[in-house]
C-alpha cells in the first residue's frame, strides 16, 4: 500500500515558505497543515500565500487545535530562531500526538553536546510517544563536510574551518534574532543580555561535537566574537572563532563570518593538518544558506518517518539525498 506522508509546518516565514514550495515538485510527500501566529497569514491557503497555487491548505493560529482535528506524520519548525527550550515546548502537542518532529535549528542538530539535559529529556517523550526528534539545517551539512573530507585520511593533527556566509537571503527579523546583524551596535550588546539576541554560546557545542567523530577527548573551549559595525553603528555582521584544546593543544578552530556581503560572497574554506594535508575551498551562489536549510530539512522527512523512537543527532544520522519518488509505506 502507497499513502503520502502526511506534513504540517510551523512557521510560515522565509525558510517555511520555501518548504512549501518544494513540496509541491515532490511525490509522496503531501502538506497537510500551515502554522503562523502572524494576523496577515492566518486564513489564507498557504500555497498562494508562498507565491505558488493554490493547495487547499489554510494557515491556522493553533498548533495544538490543529493536532486535535488533523492527523500528521511529521511537523516542522521552521518559526522565529528561539531558544532550544521554547522550541521543543512549541512542539509538544505535535510529539503528543504521535507526529515526528524536524527542527530548523543548529542548536537541536547536537542537543547532547548543547543541552545534554533537553537532549534525554526529549529522548524519552518522543520514546514514550514512538516518534523521532532532529535538527536539520545548513550548520549540519558544514560538519558532514569536514567529517567526509577526512574520511581518506590516515591521520588528523588539527582542523581549521571557516564558513563564511552572505545573510541576506534571510529576513532582517531572522538575521538580527540570531547574529544581532541590523541592529545598531548598543543594541546588540543589550539584545544579547536581554536574550533576545543569540549570545552564540551555543556555536561552542560544535567543538566536542565535531572532535567526536576523531576521538579527541576536548578539555577546554573557547568563544570570541566580535559584530561588523559600519560608520553609522550599524551592525552589518559578526564574526565568531570557537576554537577547542587538548591539553592545552589547539586541536580545532571554527570561524563563523556572518555578514550582509555586498558581493553576495559565501564559502567554506576547510584545512586539515595531516596525513594527507587537505587546503580545499567550496565557493556557493548567495542563496546556499538558505537553499540547504530548506533541502536538507524536506531531504529529512522520509528519514524522520522511518527512524526508531527518540532523540537523533545529524552526525549520526544518514546523510539524505534529495528525494522525488513515491513513499511505499
Amino acid at each position: 500500500m502507497s499513502s503520502a506522508i502526511k506534513v504540517v509546518i510551523l512557521g510560515i516565514g522565509s525558510v517555511g515558505s520555501g518548504i512549501v514550495q518544494t513540496l509541491q515538485n515532490r511525490k509522496g510527500i503531501e502538506i497537510v497543515g500551515a502554522i503562523d501566529i502572524a494576523p496577515e497569514k492566518v486564513g489564507k491557503d498557504v500555497g498562494i500565500l508562498t507565491g505558488g497555487s493554490e493547495i487547499g491548505v489554510i494557515v491556522r493560529d493553533d498548533l495544538e487545535a490543529f493536532c486535535a482535528d488533523t492527523q500528521a506524520d511529521v511537523v516542522i519548525n521552521t518559526a522565529s530562531p528561539a531558544n532550544i527550550q521554547d522550541t521543543y515546548k512549541q512542539l509538544l502537542p505535535a510529539i503528543q500526538h504521535g507526529m515526528n518532529a524536524i527542527v530548523a535549528s543548529a542548536e537541536t542538530c547536537n542537543l547532547e553536546f548543547t543541552d545534554k539535559e533537553i537532549a534525554e529529556e526529549i529522548d524519552k517523550l518522543c520514546k514514550d510517544n514512538g516518534v523521532s526528534y532532529i535538527g536539520r539545517g545548513a550548520t549540519q551539512t558544514e560538519e558532514r563536510f569536514i567529517i567526509s573530507m577526512t574520511e581518506g585520511s590516515t591521520d588528523v593533527k588539527n582542523i581549521s574551518f571557516t564558513h563564511f556566509a552572505d545573510v541576506q537571503a534571510f529576513s532582517d527579523e531572522s538575521n538580527a534574532a540570531e547574529w544581532g546583524i541590523t541592529l545598531q551596535e548598543e543594541d546588540y550588546y543589550k539584545g544579547v543580555e536581554a536574550g533576545t539576541v543569540k549570545s552564540k554560546e551555543e556555536l561552542k557545542a560544535s567543538i566536542p561535537y565535531v572532535a567526536d567523530a576523531f576521538g579527541w577527548e576536548i578539555d577546554d573551549v573557547t568563544l570570541d566574537k566580535n559584530p561588523l559595525v559600519n560608520e553609522t553603528g550599524r551592525v552589518y555582521g559578526l564574526k565568531a572563532t570557537v576554537r577547542g584544546f587538548q591539553k592545552g593543544e589547539q586541536k580545532l578552530e571554527m570561524n563563523y563570518v556572518m555578514v550582509e556581503d555586498p558581493e553576495r560572497k559565501y564559502y567554506d574554506h576547510l584545512k586539515v593538518e595531516g596525513t594527507p594535508m587537505i587546503d580545499c575551498m567550496c565557493n556557493y551562489t548567495p542563496d546556499r544558506g538558505m537553499a540547504s536549510t530548506i533541502g536538507s530539512i524536506v531531504n529529512a522527512i522520509p528519514f524522520i518517518v522511518d527512524a526508531s523512537a527518540g532523540y537523533h543527532n545529524t552526525l549520526t544520522s544518514p546523510a539524505c539525498g534529495i528525494y522525488f519518488g513515491d513513499n511505499s509505506r
